[in-house]
Order: C-alpha cells, then structure tokens, then sequence
C-alpha cells in the first residue's frame, strides 16, 4: 500500500511541475485555432457573392405558350432575383444540363397544363434536381411545394364549388360576385402566408442560450486539447523507475491506475481553475442561466471523469508523437459529432445518431445540470461507473502491453 502511495503521489508531483508549460503550450494552441478560425470566416463569408440558380423548364406546350410560361414565372417578385429560368427542349437536355452542372434544377410541365389549371384538373409538374442538394433541404423544397399545391387547390375547389351551388339554387348572375369575393379571399390567404407557419426556436440545450453552450463546448474543447498536452510526459512504457516499483509487487495495471489517478487529480484542478473565473465573466457580462451554488462542487469530479477519458486515450495510442496525434484526430471526431462545434440539432441525422456512444455528448448534457444548480444526483451516477470504466480500460491496455 504504502508503494503505491508513493507511486500517485511522486505521479502528482510530476504533473504539477508541469503545469505552467502545459498551460502555456494550450493557451498558444488556443489562440493558433483562433486565429485559424478568424481567418477561415473571413475567407468564407467576405466580400461573398451570391450567384442566381438557374433552372431549366422543360414544356411541352407550344413554343409561344411556353416561352411566356418561362418569361411570367421568371418575372415574379419572390424569384426574380435568386432564380433564372431557361426553356430547354427536351428531358434529354435537361438531363445533360444538370450532370454538367450547368442547371440546379429542371421543371417538366405537362402537356395540356394550362388547360388543366382553367379546369380545374391540376396536372402536377415533376420536379428534378441534381446530386448537391441534401435530403433535407430536398425535403423542405418538397413541403414547401406541396404547400403552395393545396392553397392553389383549395382556392380552386371552394370557386368551382361556390359556382355550382349558385347554379343549382338559380343564382348565376350572382356568379361574377361569388368568384370576386372568394378570389380576393383567397389572395388574402396566399399573400399573407407567412402566418401559416409556426415559428419555433431550436435550442442547442434545453435551457441554455447560446453563449452558454459555446462557453460549455469551448471549455470542454480547450481543457480536452490541454489535456493531450500531458501526452509526452506520461508513462506508456516500463521505465527503471517503473521496474523499481514492480519489483516490490506493484503490476503494471496496479501502476498505470495510480497513474492515472493522480494525472485526472491534477487535470480536476486545472479544468476547475480555469473554468470557474470563466463561467463567472460569463454570469456577470450576459444574460447567462449559469447559477453558483452547491453543485457547482462536482466540476472538480467532472474534469477527473474527462481526465480518466484521456488517459485512456492515450494508454491506447501511445505517448510519441503519432500517438498524440491519433488522439487528437479521435477528440475532434467524438467532438463533432457530440456537437461541441456545431449543436446536435444541426447536425446531419447518421452523425447525431453516432454522437449519442461517445461520453462528450453525456458530458455535455450533465455540465449545464452542474453548472445551473439542480439537483446532481443522476449526474453523479454517471461518473462513477464512466471514470471506473476508463480506469479499468486503460489498467487493461497497460497490462496487454507489458504482455505482448
């Protein structure tokens, strides 16, 4: 027992000495991804111009009669500055145009439309559109169209109803009078179609603004990356003094766990040090839902469970160079699609579903419950058996190691 007292206290010496370089070494990496990022904007997002979509329409009626469909859909308001249309052909062309990428879309109006609208009969256009759309936005296309379809039939159904049941009671000269009445009621419906959608705000976090949730996945993304800083300094590999220690009956696993308890004691106090002053600014200068209070005494346990995560991570990589950088391409993985860069709720639907087996996503979900006061205890039934497991899985990588 007293050996491996030793162990993890010679181990927290060792990382404490450490700290100001790996604080330094992660505050120069913060301000290199900055500044990357700054940069990045505004290359992106300056001086940016927007080109006009070009669409093909395909009509099968008369070339006057379509090249005035083409010329009167061109010329509305709502489009006339982000759509252009063409008249193409055929479908063969349509085809060719959009595998060269020269049309993002093409329209195939059916023959026979125009009278189809003046009847009533409503023959749908097919819709085609090339490979650079995503499902989603495909999927919001579609709605929207289908939306426009039903006002335009219901309008249609209730004048053509309304005609006939004036008909039937002998009222055809109050027809004209009708048709007036119920068009302008329509047009009311169709202009002011903003208020048939419900506006709803996504949140990142149920509960958290904005600020708050970058603050959490910042702290989370900086302290993490800091922690990898350690990477060098930790002991993958038997060294003399580890020999030492074996000799008096303390196995590899025994070693790595004291190890690995004292790196995620010294980590708790960075992570804590550095993320209490920041939450506090953040209290102080925005409308921030971050209360102080009693469960704010778990984020020393918090950062040791990320701490115990880390270690593992690099017990499996390997403390060299490539290792690190192993580890460093697995953090930015589990990152994303936990959403620490880009809320869950934007996320594409296989990454989001991927993102629910990675402990990022748990910890982002149980730092805001710390961090606004309630009650902690599902939290604290968390970390227990995730910071065991990552002890276990590390001993475990330690003991096949020495073995192999």
């Amino acid at each position: 027992m007293y050996c491996r007292w030793m162990y993890f206290c010679l181990n927290i010496k060792k990382f404490i000495r450490l700290l100001p370089a790996i604080i330094l070494e992660t505050f120069l990496f913060g301000i290199l991804l900055l500044g990357i990022g700054a940069y990045a904007t505004k290359a992106i997002y300056s001086d940016k111009v927007v080109n006009k979509f070009m669409v093909g329409v395909v009509a099968r009626e008369e070339e006057r009669a379509a090249k005035m469909l083409v010329r009167f859909i061109g010329s509305m308001d709502s489009i006339k500055d982000t759509i252009s249309f063409t008249l193409l052909s055929s479908e063969k062309e349509a085809e060719k145009k959009l595998e060269a990428g020269e049309i993002c879309g093409a329209i195939l109006v059916p023959e026979g439309v125009i009278d189809s609208v003046l009847s009533g009969e409503n023959i749908p256009a097919t819709i085609w559109l090339d490979n650079s759309y995503s499902e989603m936005e495909t999927e919001v296309f579609a709605e929207f169209t289908r939306a426009g379809a039903r006002l335009l039939t219901t309008a249609q159904a209730g004048i053509y109803a309304a005609d006939a049941f004036c008909r039937e009671k002998g009222w055809e000269s109050r027809i004209p009078l009708t048709e007036d009445y119920l068009n302008e009621a329509y047009f009311s419906a169709a202009f002011s179609r903003t208020s048939l959608l419900d506006k709803r705000e996504v949140e990142a976090v149920k509960g958290l603004n904005l600020t708050d949730y970058y603050t959490i996945a910042l702290l989370l993304a900086f302290l993490s990356f800091g922690g990898l800083s350690f990477g060098r300094y930790v002991q993958t590999k038997n060294g003399e003094r580890e020999k030492l220690f074996e000799s008096r009956g303390m196995g590899a696993g025994g070693r790595y766990f004291m190890e690995a308890a004292a790196f995620s004691t010294v980590f708790a106090l960075l992570g804590t040090v550095v993320c209490v002053p920041v939450l506090m600014l953040v209290i102080n200068k925005s409308s921030s839902f971050f209360k102080p209070g009693i469960a704010w005494l778990l984020l020393p346990a918090f950062w040791f469970v990320v701490g115990t995560f880390l270690r593992m991570l690099l017990q499996l990589t390997g403390s060299h160079a490539g290792g690190i950088g192993i580890s460093f391409v697995v953090l930015m993985g589990f990152m994303a699609a936990a959403g620490v860069f880009i809320p869950s709720a934007f996320l594409p639907v296989w990454m989001e579903k991927a993102g629910r087996y990675v402990p990022y996503k748990i910890w982002m979900e149980s730092m805001p419950v710390i961090l606004q006061g309630e009650t902690p205890e599902k939290t604290i039934a968390a970390f227990i058996p995730m910071a065991l497991l990552f002890l276990a899985a590390g001993a475990g990588v330690a003991v096949w190691k020495k073995e192999r």
